[in-house]
């Protein structure tokens, strides 16, 4: 990364947008964080798309939670420690699990409509939790926690919406942050701000198959990046086991409370593999799953396995799993009678921005939540369905901290600042963008995926270098291709120094876990060294 900033600019001469609070990201976090920070101040949220289209909205399985009438803090807490293989932050999973309690609650005041038995709500199974605890709608959990968080949005008085504003970068000046750099109406503006929140999403779209919408092509991580800010465990990207593979389909998500509630994964044999891997069969771990799926389709060479409910009743397939059976009927499968074609795709990235438990960042005035930041609630590998969970408590938590700095500050403390940058990016407007994306993404997918090895990780480190030589920035996917770039490169460098297997990062030649050496954290930091923390 040759320059701080992507594009040459003086902030005394851009068009300026003042506010006191700066949310970026319109999913379940961003939200969250808009909805509490405006009690306190006015506040902009801005979004690269629609203001509903998120990952969050994608989210079909639900909300893990400790309120079912068998199930307690501790036990949630457990299974959360359990599956990020002894490097979750204890105490950040536990300020997750207790106030999601409420968080959760808060959600249903506010109109969310999660299915029930009877008066009371319904809790389904996911994989490595001890106990049913995850609250949904059908499988569109998303799409009701995003609605009824947009409605209750709606009534808030001091809060502006922003739709298809791209964050191009973080403007800092002394290690402390002043809002960003930001294309509004295709026109650069500087959108200034005492506090700025980045709940920027994922960067499932630095892979050739993933789960993640389009939007998700890791600008946030890439933007703090840039701006100095601490990146940690950038090895761990979790690989979802089972994503719909069918010609002239999306890789559309199949969700875990598929399996959760008796599906069964099959190769093309139609053998029944899952035993073979682990005790807990089709609801171990999803590293594990997914690895099983990938060597099932080496061993039988066959591009995917197949995920199995004809054995249900077709009622509650229906009543279930709406949208998974609506979404493949459209593509001609009827899955109350035939198999779904199922293979791994990114999902979700456990590392990201690293944050204490406040959301504060190492850059002052700058605060990050969901999925771009690193909290320590995932450690190697997420528990399903705590990713919405910790959205919504650490959204909530973001904008607190944001309250509390942004209380020190006067709008003439924002007015003195002014930031230059003569950016050092040379510019090739031949270059093509998309085509430098997909071969990222396919270098990434082969290399740096679920199975890594240490030649081909120095692959996909060698042709990344090489790529960092071509730029253009003519274009909103011109900034997408460099962010994609930067994040890829990131991963790469945190998976070649972990010389061990833990969670989603499985390298060949070191297939066992090492905790005397690795039972640690990669820290990365712009023009600084790597360096491990407990």
């Amino acid at each position: 990364m040759n320059g701080r900033y992507i594009l040459p600019f003086d902030t005394s001469t851009l068009p300026v947008i003042d506010t006191d609070f700066l949310v970026i990201g319109s999913g379940s976090a961003g939200l969250r964080a808009a909805i509490e920070a405006n009690k306190h101040g006015s506040v902009l949220l801005m979004t690269k798309s629609a203001l509903k289209e998120s990952s969050t909205r994608y989210a079909q399985g639900g909300i893990a939670v400790a309120m079912n009438v068998d199930d307690t803090i501790d036990f949630h807490v457990e299974d959360t420690l359990k599956a990020g293989v002894g490097i979750c932050n204890p105490q950040a999973v536990q300020v997750m699990v207790e106030e999601g309690i409420e968080r959760v609650a808060e959600l249903i005041e506010w109109g969310a409509q999660f299915d029930k038995e009877g008066d009371t709500l319904g809790f389904t199974m996911e994989g490595a939790h001890q106990r049913r605890r995850v609250v949904h709608r059908g499988d569109a959990t998303g799409i009701e926690t995003t609605d009824a968080l947009v409605n209750h949005l709606r009534k808030q008085k001091h809060v502006k919406v922003v739709e298809n504003a791209f964050a191009i970068d973080i403007i800092t000046e002394d290690e402390t942050c002043y809002g960003v750099l930001a294309l509004v109406h295709d026109v650069v503006h500087w959108i200034r701000a005492k506090a700025t929140i980045l709940a920027a999403g994922g960067l499932g779209c630095v892979y050739q198959c993933t789960s993640n919408p389009d939007v998700a092509t890791g600008d946030g991580f890439a933007a703090a990046w840039r701006a100095g800010c601490e990146m940690m465990d950038m090895e761990f990207v979790q690989f979802h086991p089972t994503t719909l593979i069918l010609d002239g389909a999306p890789h559309f998500l199949i969700s875990e409370a598929v399996r959760g509630e008796g599906g069964v994964l099959v190769n093309i044999r139609g053998e029944q593999f899952m035993g073979r891997y682990h005790e807990n069969a089709e609801l171990a771990p999803r590293d594990v799953v997914s690895r099983a799926i990938l060597n099932e389709m080496q061993s039988t060479g066959f591009p995917c396995v197949y995920l199995d409910v004809t054995h249900l009743s077709p009622d509650f397939i229906q009543k279930r799993f709406p949208t998974i059976s609506r979404t493949c009927g459209h593509y001609g499968l009827d899955i109350t009678k035939d198999l779904i074609p199922v293979r791994s795709g990114a999902h979700f990235m456990m590392g990201g921005i690293r944050t204490n438990l406040n959301a504060e960042t190492n850059v002052s005035g700058l605060y990050a939540c969901g999925e771009v930041a690193c909290t320590g609630v995932h450690g190697a590998n997420r528990l399903a369905s705590n990713s919405l969970l910790e959205c919504i408590v650490f959204g909530s938590r973001a904008a607190e901290s944001a309250v509390n700095y942004a209380r020190r500050l006067d709008q003439k403390d924002l007015e003195r600042v002014r930031v230059q940058s003569e950016s050092s990016h040379s510019i090739t407007d031949s270059f093509d963008v998309e085509c430098g994306k997909e071969k990222i993404r396919q270098l990434m997918w082969e290399d740096v995926g679920i199975l890594k090895s240490e030649t081909g990780l120095k692959i996909a480190r060698d042709v990344l270098k090489e790529m960092n030589q071509v730029r253009s920035w003519s274009s909103m996917a011109a900034f997408e291709f460099q962010n994609i770039l930067d994040v890829a490169n990131l991963i790469t460098q945190a998976a070649i120094i972990r010389t061990e297997s833990r969670g989603a990062h499985f390298r060949e030649e070191y297939p066992d876990l090492d905790d005397v050496h690795w039972k640690k954290h990669i820290v990365l930091c712009r023009d600084e060294q790597p360096r491990l923390v407990d």
